[in-house]
Parts: C-alpha cells; structure tokens; sequence
C-alpha cells in the first residue's frame, strides 16, 4: 500500500520543529542532557559544562539539518508543488529562512517568558546574583573556581541561566546561518546580523570588556529587552508567510503585509527603543561612557527596522495596485472558495493562480527585509 503523500513532509516538518526547538526542549528537563548536580558545572560556563562556542555550533548544525528538511521536503508540499515550481531561488531561500526564523523565535520566546524573565530587574539587572562575567574574573586574577552550587544557585536559576545562554546563541546561530543560506539579502539586513552578532559576541564574552564585568547584569538587562522584542518578532514573520502564501490574492497579501507592519511597529517603539533606552537612561552614572555606546547601537538597530518598515509600505502600495488589476482584469478567474488561500494544494487551482499572475503581467514582489 503506498504511503499518503503527506506523511514524508510531515514526518520532516516534525523533525526540522524538534531540533530547532532542541535548546528549549533540554532546558525545561534538567538532567536530561545537562545535569542537575550544580557542584559539578561552573558558574563560566552558565551551568552547561559546555563552552557557549559548542552551544552555538550545535544550534547551528541544528539549523543546517532543519533547513535541508525543510527545503527538500516541507514546503513544496505545503505551498504546493505548482506554486513552489515556478518559485526562484532567492524566493525560495527567503521563505525557508522565514519558516527557520519564526521556529527558533518561538522557542526562545518561550523560554525568556517562563524562565528568564523572573530574574530580571530594572534596578538591578538581569541575573545580578549570578555575575558569569565577574566569576571568569575572579578566576583570572584569584585562582579560584565556583561552582553553580557554590554561588548558591538553584536548578531553577541553573535552568534559567542556562535557557538565556542557549536563547542567545540560537539568535546568533539562526542570523549566521541565514547571511550564509541567503547571501542576496539587502546591505541594511547584512549590517542588522552582523552588528548583532558582534553585540551578543562582546557582551556575553567573559575575556571581552573584563573591567566592566561589575556591570554584566545591567548589560544583559539592556540586551534582555533586544532578545526578547527579536523571539517575539516570529509574529511578525508569520504575517509575512501569510502575504506570500497568500499569492496571487493582491488584497488579502496587502492586509498581511499591514498586519506585519503593525507589528514590527510597535515592537521596535516598545522592545528596541523605549524598554532598552530606559534602562541605560536609569544607570547612565553606572555605565558611563558605554551609555553612550549603547544608544547608538539602539539608534542603529531602530533605523534598520524602520528602513524595513519603509521597504513594506512600498510593498503594500504595490499589492493594492495588482489588487485593484486583478478585479479589473480578471475579476471571475479564481474559484470563489480559493480567495482567502488554504493548505489544499490542487494543482489545477494552484496552476490557475499562477496563470493569473501572468495575465496581469506583474512583477513577482520580493521583500527584502530580514
């Protein structure tokens, strides 16, 4: 009997979910994988016994796998295997980095919610009892080596030490890996990446900025926010799923690409610009002359997404000019039951939108935000 043709997609969509949620799945099981015995990890090493370079290049491996299954398997079926045919490279590439990049936000935004986030404090920092910085130091200079249980650490403040250390690796290993799988991004998205990597490079690298380490807890609390708008930005890359999904259906793509701008909006004033900004504006006598580093990275990091946010407007005016062709032209062309767009992938239909899309003669729409 042969297979239903749904079940290889399927078994690769579980796959690719199951390893790119990987770092959030071992961290809510304490000794699954990484132990519960906190005299036997380090305080450096965020309670993993592992060095944060092999927690990113598994998070990257995990990537690669992922993205293989995806490509290969996953979204042909799910966009269809007519509408996937006819779809260029660079479109191809941008819609498995969409899939990978809402996955990975989700599952750190799920562990910064439940398990981060009750370690953070405006006054204090984030993890300002556990100062991994300030241990690597008090290792260089004094010889001396804590354990988690030794800086009087919990498994609920090892997991959730743990759960921000592979949060921010995740986000660095998903931005690496999609400058590498989609080198025909804009130069606004190749700056946005790789200032962020370098962010998360510099601030969690315990031999980099050492005579600061007093204030590794106020830099993490400044990045807490950055982390957290970027796991909740998969809504936001969600919506924009939904506009090339929703192809060839000019309006329904421009009421999705409003929706993800909506979004994107209001978490850069929110998560990249207010929250951060109030926390360097609260320690500017702590952090000193760094205060003023930091306002030009949010400064940076907020024109990068509103230079998205411009590419989108542009979008949604050229989605509701195709839109107002399309009920002039060929406003009886697609089945009635088909205009919102589904997961039922008849060819027949699919080969009719995109017989469509050639009649208008229009443009294939590419967005060229990250």
């Amino acid at each position: 009997m042969a297979l239903p043709k749904w079940l290889k997609p399927a078994l690769g969509g579980l796959v690719a979910s199951l390893l790119l949620w990987k770092p959030a799945i071992v961290v809510f099981f304490p000794g699954f994988i990484y132990t519960s015995d906190l005299t036997t990890v380090l305080l450096t090493d965020g309670c993993i016994a592992v060095t944060t370079q092999t927690v990113f290049v598994f998070c990257l491996l995990e990537i690669f796998v992922a993205c293989v299954l995806l490509k290969s398997h996953v979204l042909p079926w799910l966009f269809g295997e007519a509408r996937w045919g006819v779809y260029d490279e660079l479109k191809r590439q941008k819609m498995v980095g969409c899939i990978i990049k809402i996955i990975v936000r989700v599952g750190c935004f799920v562990q910064i919610l439940a398990l981060v986030a009750p370690w953070f404090s405006l006054h204090d920092g984030l993890f300002s009892q556990f100062n991994v910085k300030k241990a690597y130091q008090k290792l260089v200079k004094d010889r001396v080596v804590m354990t988690c249980a030794e800086a009087d650490m919990d498994v609920r403040g090892a997991v959730a030490l743990r759960a921000w250390t592979f949060s921010r690796d995740d986000m660095m290993a998903v931005m690496a890996w999609e400058l590498a799988f989609i080198p025909g991004l804009p130069v606004d998205a190749w700056l946005h990446h790789l200032f962020v990597i370098l962010g998360v490079v510099i601030g969690s690298d315990p031999l980099i900025l050492g005579k600061n380490a007093t204030l590794q807890p106020l830099i993490d609390a400044l990045a807490f926010f950055l982390v957290l708008g970027a796991s909740l930005a998969a809504l936001v890359e969600g919506a924009v799923l939904m506009y090339h999904f929703a192809a060839p259906h000019a309006a329904i793509q421009a009421r999705w690409m409003i929706i993800s701008m909506a979004i994107q909006a209001f978490l850069v004033a929110i998560f990249f610009v207010a929250l951060p900004m109030s926390v360097v504006l609260m320690h500017a006598d702590d952090l000193g002359g760094l205060a003023i580093g930091f306002v030009v990275v949010i400064v940076f990091l907020a024109a990068v997404e509103v230079k998205m946010l411009v590419v989108k407007r542009s979008i949604i005016k050229s989605a509701r000019k195709k839109a107002q062709r399309q009920v002039a032209t060929a406003p009886n062309l697609l089945p009635a039951n088909e205009t919102l767009g589904s997961f039922n992938h008849n060819l027949d239909v699919e080969a009719k939108c995109l017989q469509s899309e050639a009649l208008l003669d229009e443009q294939h729409i590419q967005l060229n935000s990250a």
